[in-house]
């Protein structure tokens, strides 16, 4: 029994998928450099610091993860939710946030703080991956309500907080798994062709009342940026111009000053820093990285030994694909900011630990995958 373990261990371990791996430690490479000049040209050398431990503590927990069985996830997602729930409503009633945008999002640790809200992304892709692979099977009734139950809790948990950013990261995760594991496009246009038309009532009868004033103003800026250009506008207009800075090449070193001038360098705005220092050349280099850790998801989801793990793949990457889309999105004024970080790249100890995670499970899901790597 043990030869047969060893044998078996040692052909999982043959499948890792060291694309991944190398691409995702390229990324945060270059997210590292990237805090660091925030961090000099700040003056303030923890950011760097509590970044780097970050980035250890990260690869060590993919490093730990990618070796367990994803097959286990489904006995420990019944556990992972009930403690996901516990800590978002404990970040509720004791939890910090930042008084410039209202989120009460992350619980203080002393020398650092951990936002639970990252967290549970983690576990909705699992708890919803293990309702559709049940409904797959045809075991439907109640599996529908758990899965509605379980997501709309999370969702309306961080909503609470309020984080509409990591919300509407939630929905997008979940549409994406249900897109996968196969509805009716007859249905999908008809639900889209509802929020289209209930967007005026919505606007006016509800989120006006839930959305702070900051939320709404990030909006409207969107669709109106002169008339926001001092105030919610400002972080826009000043990425942009920084981005379009750098050229080709980058600056000269001893020149930058996105890192100085835009509102959240380290974190929503480090593309902007990136496109100064790096020029076009880093920001079409750190979007290559992007799509080749995107479709190298979509290939161990394609090819994953069962429809759970296939689901929780595609989970995980419409994360990255989301929060990719969206902060560079925002940053060259394609998309409203909504303060979602770059993946490896933003400042952020959770955010970081949080992404390794989702890439140890899903290499844990490639080495069990059905067929070898590069087979057609």
């Amino acid at each position: 029994m043990v030869a047969v373990e060893k044998n078996k261990s040692h052909s999982i371990l043959k499948n890792i998928d060291w694309m991944i791996i190398v691409t995702v430690l390229l990324l945060n490479t270059l997210g590292l450099i990237a805090v660091k000049s925030v961090s000099n040209h700040l003056n303030q050398p923890s950011l760097f610091t509590k970044q780097l431990i970050a980035s250890i503590i990260g690869i060590g927990c993919m490093s730990l993860i990618m070796l367990l069985d994803y097959k286990d996830f489904r006995i420990l997602s019944a556990l992972a939710y009930i403690g996901t729930i516990f800590l978002l409503i404990l970040v509720l009633i004791i939890g910090k946030g930042k008084e410039e945008t209202g989120t009460q999002g992350w619980i203080d640790l002393g020398p650092a703080s951990f936002q639970p809200s990252e967290l549970g992304k983690i576990t909705m892709t699992i708890v919803a991956a293990l309702f559709l692979e049940k409904i797959k099977q045809g075991n439907g009734g109640l599996n529908y309500i758990w899965l509605a139950g379980s997501a709309a809790s999370l969702v309306g948990l961080v909503m609470l907080q309020p984080d509409f950013g990591t919300s509407v990261v939630y929905v997008f995760m979940l549409a994406c798994m249900i897109f996968v594991f196969g509805i009716k496009y007859r249905i999908i246009f008809i639900c889209l062709g509802a929020l289209i038309v209930s967007l005026p009532v919505l606007w006016f009868s509800v989120l006006e009342k839930v959305f702070e004033e900051f939320q709404i103003d990030r909006i409207l800026s969107f669709f109106n940026p002169e008339a926001y250009a001092r105030t919610t506008d400002y972080q826009v207009r000043m990425a942009i111009r920084f981005i379009g800075s750098g050229m080709l090449t980058g600056v000269k070193p001893g020149t930058e000053k996105a890192a100085q001038t835009v509102p959240e360098a380290a974190t929503d705005s480090i593309f902007a820093v990136i496109g100064e220092e790096w020029g076009f050349i880093g920001a079409v280099l750190l979007v290559a990285l992007f799509v080749v850790l995107l479709l190298r998801c979509l290939y161990v989801a394609r090819f994953a030994k069962d429809n759970f793990g296939s689901y929780i793949v595609i989970g995980l990457m419409s994360m990255f694909l989301f929060h990719f889309v969206e902060n560079v999105g925002m940053n060259i004024r394609m998309l409203p900011v909504t303060g979602i970080p770059l993946p490896f790249i933003s400042y952020g100890g959770t955010s970081v630990i949080v992404n390794y995670i989702a890439i140890g499970i899903i290499i844990s899901i490639s080495m069990r995958r059905q067929r070898p790597m590069f087979e057609v």
